[in-house]
């Protein structure tokens, strides 16, 4: 098998459209490309309170994860798994254990106290 190591940066303003490919590839339901999802997109990718991150293979957005960060008033603040989508078709290659690895690694560095997820209940 080739080695495919994904590049793994964080997310640009620039990146809505491949980003809503992935989710789109994913069969995640996107929602419509008006202002308001823009905005929106833009406001997440800005917020310093999270990391949105993006994997790219050959310059193309295959992958992104986003992680939210919630202070904590007695202990370090604790780091919330948000969203990590690989597009189909790149699934099983290691991208979505490494983009993992990455913010697991993030959120250490901030000092997080713990690390969180919520699988969505598939009908």
């Amino acid at each position: 098998m080739p080695d495919l190591r994904p590049q793994i940066r964080r997310g640009r303003r620039t990146d809505f459209s491949p980003v809503m490919q992935v989710l789109a590839d994913s069969g995640i339901p996107v929602p419509p490309p008006d202002r308001a999802t823009l905005k929106r997109f833009r406001n997440i990718v800005a917020d310093l309170g999270g990391d949105f991150y993006v994997a790219l293979l050959d310059d193309a957005i295959v992958a992104l994860v986003h992680v939210t960060y919630a202070r904590q008033l007695t202990h370090g603040p604790h780091a919330r798994l948000d969203q990590l989508v690989v597009a189909h078709q790149f699934r099983r290659l290691g991208i979505g254990t490494a983009l993992l690895a990455f913010v697991q690694q993030r959120a250490r560095k901030r000092g997080c106290a713990g690390f969180s997820c919520t699988l969505p209940a598939h009908e």
